[in-house]
């Protein structure tokens, strides 16, 4: 009993101190997550646009309600233009996972060439219909776009 006990204080204490230190996970084991950018090259001042793959497991659902957010890490070289676009489900409530989520994008004309880091972090909430529950999951987002002239 006296182990047992010993195992919940560690994992409250472990957990306690992830959610003060600010630590979250970096990928959610039941929707796994693929990040792609439409022309890795680009000149300063074009557009562009990330594209998310978010696939479920099964008996898996991402909710749109509440919808889903992207937001950058505070960046001068990156502008995000416009709502996040993808397909709803039959079920109007859920994220059609068979279609990619888009995010489009303006560089600075500022910037230069070389190697860019855009970081930020796509907010979503996944619920399981066979357990009965939704949690919310901020997947951490990296991507480099080579500047060229």
């Amino acid at each position: 009993m006296k182990s047992f006990s010993l195992i919940i204080f560690f994992l409250l204490l472990t957990s306690s101190f992830y959610l003060i230190a600010g630590e979250s996970p970096t990928s959610n084991e039941s929707v796994k997550f693929k990040l792609s950018v439409k022309l890795k090259s680009k000149k300063a001042g074009s557009s562009g646009e990330l594209v998310f793959s978010l696939k479920p497991k099964d008996g898996i659902h991402i909710t749109l309600n509440p919808p889903m957010m992207f937001k950058l890490d505070s960046t001068d070289a990156v502008t995000i233009v416009g709502d996040l676009k993808y397909s709803k489900s039959e079920k109007s409530e859920y994220l059609d996972a068979s279609k990619p989520v888009r995010q489009s994008f303006t560089l600075s004309n500022k910037i230069k060439t070389g190697p860019l880091h855009v970081k930020g972090t796509l907010t979503y909430f996944y619920c399981s219909g066979t357990d009965g529950y939704c949690a919310k999951f901020k997947q951490p987002v990296d991507v480099v776009i080579k500047i060229v002239k």
